[in-house]
């Protein structure tokens, strides 16, 4: 009889220590998910602030005249004026790479003679 009551109160023992494992791992994922929660809210905080500050940039490019658009600026260098420029407006195409009109020589191909004396063992 008192190997069953001991028994009984070893298992009690097992029962009552997976409760409290089990209790203090759904504390620690509230935990990391309150972290969590908190680390999100601050970067999205933080992108907003970035996209509020990009959007007021792009208002004052545009407002004091130095945007930087391309079809607002000046050419970016002598080489974009017009006077450069080929027939129809557009700049000449670069010349192609010449290709190579010669094949390659063929390998010379090793002498069975000098394989067969290399490798011999007699």
């Amino acid at each position: 009889m008192t190997d069953i009551a001991g028994m009984k109160a070893e298992l009690d023992g097992l029962v009552r220590e997976q409760a409290d494992r089990r209790a203090l791992r759904e504390q620690q994922g509230e935990e990391i998910k309150a972290r969590s929660h908190e680390y999100m809210t601050k970067q999205v905080q933080a992108a907003e602030r970035y996209v509020q500050h990009v959007r007021e940039m792009a208002q004052r490019k545009t407002k004091s005249g130095w945007s930087t658009d391309r079809s607002h600026a000046e050419p970016a260098s002598a080489f974009d004026t017009e006077e450069y420029r080929g027939p129809g407006g557009y700049a000449p195409a670069p010349a192609p790479r010449p290709v190579r009109d010669e094949a390659r020589p063929a390998r010379r191909p090793r002498a069975a003679e000098e394989d067969e004396d290399f490798n011999n063992p007699w």
